[in-house]
């Protein structure tokens, strides 16, 4: 005969999130100055998406660079319709990032959460989650604004140093807040 739910009262009791089972703590994380920071730079980070493909519409021609290259070259053209893409996706990972920052307890970590460092923990992702969306949306907002510039030029082109300059930014941004989690143990 398989257990109940009765005979394993300490379930019960477990932080749940669309149903399923953390055995973590579930801590209201205080808010701090940095988070604030970051989330008001995203949301102008944002309104500038909105701002760019607002004002770029009349003026863009009808194809524009839609895609680029490993070494920067516009490889891809299609509609300008497709300007409105980055400020959709922008909102999307606000928003996502947004809400799941609110659930630290649910997010898989590198140490074993305790009652002694869960409070740090919590905040270390959260912190990481905050630098990762002001990042992203700062990141989307320069694509667009060089896709405006670069829709009237004849060679079309984002620099070389564009892929390496954003995957350092993201994956040292995630590096360092991972290192930061695996030293607060």
């Amino acid at each position: 005969m398989s257990p109940t739910p009765l005979s394993l009262p300490y379930i019960a009791n477990e932080p749940k999130l669309f149903g399923i089972i953390y055995a973590r703590p579930d801590i209201v994380i205080p808010g701090f100055d940095s988070a604030q920071m970051l989330n008001l730079s995203a949301l102008v980070g944002l309104v500038g998406l909105f701002g760019i493909a607002i004002h770029a519409w009349s003026t863009l021609p009808d194809t524009i660079p839609v895609h680029f290259g490993f070494d920067g070259q516009a490889n891809g053209w299609g509609s300008k319709k497709v300007l409105w893409l980055l400020p959709i996706v922008g909102l999307a990972i606000y928003g996502l990032l947004t809400f799941i920052s609110r659930y630290p307890n649910t997010f898989n970590y590198l140490v074993v959460i305790t009652e002694q460092n869960a409070l740090q923990q919590y905040q270390i992702a959260c912190s990481m989650l905050d630098w990762l969306k002001s990042e992203m949306v700062w990141i989307f907002v320069y694509i667009e604004w060089q896709i405006f510039h670069l829709a009237t030029t004849e060679n079309p082109n984002l620099g070389v140093w564009f892929m390496p300059v954003t995957s350092i930014i993201i994956f040292g941004t995630i590096g360092y807040w991972l290192s930061q989690s695996f030293l607060a143990r």
